[in-house]
């Protein structure tokens, strides 16, 4: 804890406490109100991640500054598939262009570069003038960028039906962590060693599915459900098996999973690049909600 000044106060952290959430919840909802924008600031998956570090070794990786009790600006970083760290954030708006957000930044690099990452990823909406600005400022370099999309049955004539009698869903289970592993690593482009050390077993959820073709595992997709509500994630066919209409039944079966719960607020994202995958959420209903662009940061 560094004290900055009476009443304002910088807290670095390695996890986020369900109260930490719900602070960050709260500056989320003043910050939408000012400027509806999109924020993947993934909180639910901060809570899931295993409480544990190597001996000695702390990560910070939570980033939260504080006036009177009251947060008002916050970074996180996330860490999916290898050693490409992802940064996002907020600022009150009454407590911008005040260098509160570049402070965090500036600590959170501190952090960072002992970890030697390949390259350095900041996310900010499409809409979000701030958060283009500050990119900006630091000479980010755009890189690609992600839709958020949502399913909508109405936008759709007449269902897609791609069922096939050999793909099954089956829920991940702590003996599968090797095979999402060797997975992770050949869609990330990491080691499989890198991705078993990433993985735990208190990871795992019953909306994580493997993708089996007969007595062959072929994917993986995962959801993650919300009240009356479902995210859409982690989907990916094998390079082997692909064009071969296996991700369509995969997705079929998924959504028949989702559908059968009751829930039709359904949410994905997807790189803007991968028209494949674009156009057959679009074949089931989803459209683009807002744009997610990615750019990178030279921390060196």
């Amino acid at each position: 804890m560094n004290q900055i000044e009476q009443n304002q106060t910088i807290i670095l952290k390695e996890f986020l406490t369900p109260n930490d959430c719900e602070d960050i919840k709260k500056l989320q909802e003043v910050c939408f109100a000012d400027d509806p924008v999109n924020l993947k600031l993934e909180l639910d998956y901060k809570l899931s991640v295993p409480k544990h570090t190597e001996k000695g070794l702390k990560k910070i990786t939570e980033f939260l500054y504080y006036a009177d009790g009251v947060l008002v600006s916050y970074l996180g970083i996330c860490v999916f598939g290898g050693n490409v760290p992802e940064l996002n954030g907020m600022t009150h708006p009454e407590w911008r262009r005040r260098g509160l957000f570049t402070k965090l930044f500036s600590l959170a690099l501190s952090e960072l570069k002992w970890d030697n990452p390949e390259k350095l990823l900041l996310l900010t909406d499409e809409r979000s003038e701030s958060g283009k600005a500050f990119i900006q400022h630091i000479s980010g370099l755009y890189s690609f960028s992600e839709y958020r999309m949502k399913y909508y049955a109405h936008t759709i004539s007449e269902l897609p039906s791609y069922v096939h009698p050999a793909i099954q869903l089956k829920t991940v289970e702590k003996s599968d962590i090797k095979e999402i592993s060797r997975q992770n690593a050949i869609y990330f482009g990491t080691t499989e060693e890198s991705e078993i050390l990433a993985m735990d077993e208190s990871m795992l959820t019953d909306g994580m599915y493997l993708v089996r073709l007969k007595d062959s595992t072929i994917g993986k997709i995962y959801v993650e459900y919300g009240e009356n509500s479902a995210f859409i994630y982690g989907f990916g066919i094998l390079p082997e098996f692909r064009r071969n209409g296996y991700g369509k039944a995969a997705f079929q079966a998924v959504m028949d999973i989702i559908k059968s719960k009751g829930i039709d607020d359904i949410q994905l994202d997807v790189e803007s690049k991968n028209r494949n995958a674009l156009n057959l959420y679009k074949a089931f209903g989803f459209q683009e909600m807002s744009v997610m662009n990615y750019f990178e940061y030279n921390i060196s």
